[in-house]
């Protein structure tokens, strides 16, 4: 088996297409950290993961929610699909999927509920991804989850989540390029 390089897989597949892998690198062991910053992980029964790619968010979630958290991590790029099944697999369902279909997924596993949903997906999504997936988030938001992502195009990002009642947790500039992270409840 080859072994994963994480920049070296971000490059290329960033080079092959921009719109899906936004950055050029994986974010920064500081931007990780940022993801999370006052969420409480110890205390997580059902996270889901969205668009984690060499999963540097993953990498932080599998540290600090407890063994008997229940967390699905969905990927729809197959180059991360091996290095994220043999790095987090062990705890962590690993899914290779659209995030569109994420009512769907947590519906099959009869989860009650959804505490907290990280995304590392663009805002550029085609429209038959963005359409699903955001009326989800707006469900789940409105029911308590937690919503935290972040983007690179802060004002353009915030238009385009002007349907939620989001906050800017935090600018990190430990990052190539500079990101900032935002949240719902």
């Amino acid at each position: 088996m080859t072994r994963f390089k994480p920049t070296r897989n971000f490059v290329w597949n960033f080079l092959r297409n921009p719109r899906r892998n936004a950055s050029l690198i994986p974010s920064s062991r500081c931007a990780s950290r940022a993801m999370f910053q006052g969420i409480d992980l110890s205390q997580q029964a059902y996270v889901v993961e969205l668009g984690p790619g060499t999963g540097c968010f993953t990498r932080e979630l599998y540290q600090a929610v407890p063994a008997n958290c229940k967390v699905m991590v969905i990927e729809l790029n197959p180059d991360y699909i091996g290095h994220l099944q043999e790095a987090y697999g062990d705890r962590f369902e690993i899914i290779q999927g659209s995030a569109a279909d994420l009512d769907a997924y947590v519906e099959e596993r009869g989860w009650p509920r959804v505490d907290l949903i990280v995304s590392g997906l663009p805002f550029t999504l085609p429209q038959e991804v963005m359409q699903p997936l955001m009326a989800s988030l707006e469900r789940w938001t409105r029911s308590g989850s937690v919503f935290r992502w972040f983007t690179y195009f802060p004002r353009m990002m915030e238009r385009h989540y002007s349907r939620f009642a989001f906050r800017r947790v935090r600018a990190v500039f430990r990052n190539l390029p500079p990101m900032w992270v935002y949240t719902v409840n």
